[in-house]
């Protein structure tokens, strides 16, 4: 019945892994079954070793649905960003390197090249709160009000989208201008980044323009 679901979570993990956005089974992803459920990762089975039976099914209150494995620790961060922005599909948890070194310099990802632009005009940082907690989740809903990108203070990236290949694609995008942004830092020279006016020009090209339409 979940079958679908469940090897979406599996795809998605080893896909993770292998770009290095996570090691072992850290950070953690979900998919939206229908309007109260969703399948995520469940806690502590690393990607390499995760099986779709594996994946449990949970309400938007955390409750399992089905399955007997435990969720995510994160599993509040997920449902709290479902019942915020009911147009989210999926949502991807990483820690992957230049987006976790933002996080911990608790710096925002600003404009520095049109990519950022195609998610927002900055990916913003959530305030601290520990892993697992209601604060966390509801710190991050708050910065997803302006980004569906957000990073997690001392922690790493999450991202929302209508669909987890949209969401993959958001977190690799992240993280390439994260580590451009740190590497220009990192000279010690001034950071040039893409003014407001031209920013709001070149998001709304973007949109219009970018990608195939049916």
């Amino acid at each position: 019945m979940y079958d679908l679901y469940r090897a979406m979570i599996v795809e998605y993990g080893l896909k993770m892994l292998k770009s290095n956005q996570v090691s072992g089974s850290s950070g953690n992803l979900s998919v939206k079954i229908s309007e109260n459920l969703i399948a995520i990762s469940p806690s502590g089975i690393p990607y390499d070793e995760l099986l779709p039976e594996q994946v449990p099914v949970i309400d938007l209150n955390g409750k399992i649905v089905d399955g007997s494995y435990k969720p995510s620790i994160e599993h509040k961060l997920h449902t709290e960003i479902y019942k915020s922005f009911p147009e989210v599909d999926a949502v991807i948890h990483t820690h992957s390197i230049y987006a976790s070194v933002l996080s911990t310099l608790r710096i925002s990802l600003p404009a520095i090249t049109e990519t950022v632009l195609m998610i927002s005009e900055e990916i913003p940082i959530a305030s601290y709160a520990n892993a697992g907690t209601f604060e966390l989740a509801r710190n991050v809903v708050e910065a997803m009000k302006k980004s569906r990108a957000v990073l997690m203070a001392n922690h790493g990236l999450v991202c929302a989208a209508k669909t987890m290949k949209e969401a993959f694609s958001m977190c690799e995008n992240v993280e390439r201008n994260a580590q451009v942004y740190v590497l220009a830092l990192s000279t010690g020279k001034m950071v040039h980044t893409i003014d407001e006016a031209h920013a709001k020009e070149a998001m709304e090209f973007l949109r219009k323009n970018y990608g195939q339409t049916t």
